[in-house]
């Protein structure tokens, strides 16, 4: 076996150093490829048996009922193409009412409730960039459905 070792270690030039690292490294790949296939059968067993994911169904469509009803609101808005049949008072509108704005979440619609407590009304429908989270784009997104009298 020591001879055909060297035979291959002559023929492709290796020192000693190399040929040691060379045939570990051969050794290392045969071993895994043994491991994988030797393990395929048994990941392959465990795999046939799918995980049955119908317990979860009336939690998902119960989900996905809530997230429509908002993707839904947020669309209703979008599509008004006349500003001046859905406006929102920043002044005395309610949390459910902010909510019904472009980009407007639960949080952001407290936020602005607290600013008009701390503050008072908003004079301008600009006064609204005061409030933490809504900045430029979004403000653009919701100006014309704004009005503060």
């Amino acid at each position: 076996m020591k001879s055909f070792l060297k035979k291959i270690n002559d023929v492709i030039g290796l020192t000693k150093s190399e040929s040691v690292v060379f045939w570990f490294l051969i050794i290392a790949f045969v071993f895994g490829l043994l491991i994988k296939f030797l393990r395929g059968d048994v990941v392959n067993e465990a795999t046939s048996n799918k995980f049955d994911y119908s317990v979860f169904d009336s939690e998902f469509e119960k989900r996905s009922a809530e997230i429509e009803k908002y993707v839904k609101v947020s669309k209703d808005v979008d599509s008004v193409t006349d500003a001046s049949t859905f406006k929102v008072n920043i002044n005395t509108a309610t949390k459910e009412e902010l909510m019904k704005l472009p980009g407007i979440g639960e949080q952001t619609a407290e936020r602005i409730i607290q600013h008009r407590k701390l503050y008072g009304d908003f004079k301008r429908i600009e006064d609204i960039m005061n409030v933490k989270g809504i900045g430029q784009k979004k403000f653009e997104k919701i100006k014309r459905y704004l009005k503060t009298n």
